[in-house]
C-alpha cells in the first residue's frame, strides 16, 4: 500500500507535466482552457459556484476540496495541485477515456465516503446500546441509537467550516490510544494467550485484506494532504515513518487481540469487553463512549469528500444568475440527501465488519490496488521489466482481493444465520 501511495505522486507529477506540454495549463500550474472539465483541472470552479464558506475551511481537515480551493490570484507552482480525478483523466489519452476514467474516480470516492460514514453509523449504532441500554431499558437498540445520533450527524454535515472541530484531532488520538490499551489489559486480566491458533484461514484471511485496506488504502486523501503540506519535498519520507510505525502497532495490536479472543474476538473488538466489577464495566463504556464521540465528529470529515462532488455536479447544472441566489438549499439539500443513502446503506448492511469489508476489500482495493497501478504503467510504459512486473503483480493482487472480499461478504450477507 506504501507503494502505490508514492505511486499516486509519482503519477500526479508526470501528469502535471503533461498538461503543461499540452498546454492545458501555464508554467505556474494553472488552467489555461476554461472549457477542460468544470473550468479547467487547477481551477475547476469558479469562486461564485463554490461560495466563500469553501474557501474558510481548513486545509488540512479538508480532504477533498483542496484541489478546487485554490486562490486564482495565487500561482501553484512549479507544477499543478491535481487531485485523484484529475490525476487518473490526465494519464489517458482521448477526451471519452479522460471523461471515463474521472467518472470512475469520482464514484470511487464517493463510495468511499459514503460507505465509511455508513460503518461509522454501524459502530455508533452496535455500541451506543452496550453502553446506555442499563440506563434507558433493554429497549433501547441499535434502531434507537441510530435516531439518537442522526440529528448531531445532521448539524455535523451541515457546518460550512470545520474549524470548530479542530479538538477532534487531539480527541481522536485520546480515544484510539485508551481503545488499545483497554483492549489489551482487559484480554491479559481475563484471558490467556492461545498460541495453539491456526495461523491462516482463507476466508478470514479475505475479511483481513478487506479489513486493512480500510485502514491503510487512503489513497484518496493522500494528494490533498500532500499538497496542504508545508514541506511537500519530505512527504514521501513522513509516509514511509508514519505508515511503518503504524503498521508495527496495528499488527501487534491484532496478534494480541487474537491470540486472547482467538475465535470470539468480534469485528470491533471493543464488543468484547464485557464483564468484570462496577468499575471495570464503568472503565470500559468510558472508553467506548470516547470512540463513539470521536467516530461521530469525525464523520463530516470523511463525509465532505464525496458531497463536495456531488454538489458540484449539481450546482454545475445552474447558470451563475440561477445558482446565486439558491446555492444554500442546493447544498443543504444535497448533503442532506447524501446523509439519507449513509442511512439506507447502514440500514442494509447492518454489521459493522461487513460494512468494513465491503469498503476495504471493495473501493478502496479499487482505488487502492488496481487504480495506481494503471496509471503507472500508462504513464511510464518505459519501466524496466522488474518494475512493470511489480506492477502487475500489484494490480492482480487487487482485482483477486476485490472479487474474493466480495464474494466472502456476500454469503456472509446471504446467510439467514450470520451474525454481526
Amino acid at each position: 500500500m506504501h507503494t502505490t501511495k508514492l505511486e499516486i505522486l509519482q503519477c500526479e507529477e508526470a501528469v502535471g507535466l503533461k498538461l503543461l506540454a499540452e498546454g492545458q495549463i501555464d508554467g505556474k500550474g494553472r488552467s489555461i482552457s476554461a472549457a477542460s472539465g468544470n473550468g479547467g483541472f487547477v481551477k475547476a470552479l469558479s469562486p461564485p459556484l463554490l461560495g466563500p464558506e469553501d474557501f474558510n475551511i481548513d486545509p488540512i481537515v479538508n480532504v477533498e476540496s483542496l484541489a478546487f480551493n485554490v486562490d486564482p490570484i495565487i500561482p501553484v507552482a512549479p507544477r499543478t495541485k491535481l487531485m485523484y480525478p484529475e490525476v487518473a483523466a490526465g494519464a489517458m489519452d482521448g477526451a471519452v477515456a479522460k471523461s471515463v476514467m474521472k467518472g470512475v474516480v469520482n464514484v470511487g470516492i464517493c463510495l468511499t465516503s459514503l460507505g465509511v460514514c455508513a460503518a461509522y453509523l454501524d459502530f455508533l449504532a452496535a455500541t451506543l446500546p452496550q453502553v446506555l441500554g442499563p440506563l434507558l431499558g433493554p429497549d433501547f437498540g441499535e434502531l434507537e441509537a441510530t435516531l439518537m445520533v442522526l440529528p448531531v450527524m445532521l448539524v455535523l454535515v451541515l457546518l460550512r467550516t470545520f474549524k470548530v472541530l479542530s479538538f477532534t484531532a487531539i480527541l481522536g488520538d485520546i480515544a484510539v490510544t485508551f481503545a488499545l490499551l483497554a483492549v489489551v489489559t482487559y484480554g491479559f486480566a481475563t484471558r490467556d494467550i492461545d498460541l495453539s491458533l491456526p495461523f491462516i484461514n482463507v476466508k478470514s484471511l479475505m475479511k483481513f485484506v478487506g479489513a486493512t485496506s480500510f485502514l491503510f488504502a487512503i489513497h484518496i486523501v493522500v494528494l490533498p494532504i500532500l499538497h496542504a503540506s508545508k514541506s511537500p519535498q519530505s512527504f514521501a519520507k513522513n509516509i514511509s515513518t508514519s505508515f511503518s510505525f503504524i503498521t508495527g502497532l496495528n499488527a501487534v495490536f491484532g496478534f494480541l487481540a487474537y491470540a486472547l479472543f482467538a475465535d470470539d474476538v468480534a469485528p470491533a473488538v471493543t464488543d468484547n469487553l464485557d464483564g468484570g466489577s462496577d468499575a471495570t464495566q464503568a472503565t470500559l463504556n468510558a472508553v467506548k463512549v470516547l470512540l463513539c464521540v470521536d467516530l461521530l465528529f469525525t464523520v463530516p470529515f470523511v463525509f465532505v469528500a464525496g458531497r463536495e462532488i456531488v454538489e458540484r455536479g449539481v450546482l454545475s447544472r445552474f447558470r451563475d444568475g440561477e445558482r446565486t441566489a439558491s446555492v444554500m438549499h442546493i447544498r443543504n439539500t444535497v448533503r442532506i440527501a447524501l446523509l439519507g443513502c449513509v442511512v439506507a446503506i447502514c440500514f442494509g448492511v447492518p454489521c459493522f465488519g461487513d460494512m468494513v469489508n465491503l469498503v476495504g476489500g471493495v473501493v478502496n482495493a479499487a482505488m487502492g490496488f488496481i487504480l495506481p497501478p494503471i496509471l503507472a504503467l500508462k504513464l511510464f510504459p518505459g519501466m524496466s521489466l522488474f518494475a512493470t512486473i511489480g506492477h502487475v503483480l500489484i494490480l492482480v493482487f487487487g482485482v483477486t482481493a476485490l472479487v474474493l472480499t466480495l464474494f466472502f461478504t456476500a454469503q456472509d450477507l446471504a446467510d439467514p444465520n450470520h451474525s454481526c
